[in-house]
């Protein structure tokens, strides 16, 4: 292989790279992650407890992880994990039968600000 052969080679290769690396970063719980694919179906169902409006706004809700401690839930919102208070807790089941999650950005004054919560169902 010549040098420029190789040269070519690894362009190529750091592009696809460069490429699929943002798909590879979008993770569950990230804001935005997995939106679209629940909008419809499922997301813009869901109502907040507290003031009965809608728990989505287009890019809140997303696929997450969920894990008990002690006495409560915590939801993995933006790689970190937030206690999900009881009257976030939706009651019902999402399709998947996995952990979702609606909230803002967490930056600021909504760090730990959740608006719904919907866990998977326990076996």
């Amino acid at each position: 292989m010549t040098y420029a052969s190789r040269f070519c080679f690894l362009f190529a290769l750091l592009v696809t790279l460069n490429l699929a690396s943002p798909c590879a970063q979008a993770q569950e719980g990230q804001h935005d992650h997995g939106h679209a694919q629940w909008h419809e179906k499922f997301y813009n169902k869901l109502m907040r407890k507290d003031t009965k409006t809608s728990c989505c706004n287009l890019s809140d809700c997303r696929p997450t992880q969920s894990r008990m401690i002690d006495d409560h839930y915590e939801v993995l919102v933006d790689e970190e994990w937030v206690p999900a208070p009881q009257d976030v807790i939706q009651n019902v089941a999402a399709p998947d039968g996995g952990a979702h999650v609606c909230a803002p950005k967490q930056l600021g004054s909504n760090k730990g600000k959740l608006y719904c919560v919907v866990l998977p169902p326990e076996t």
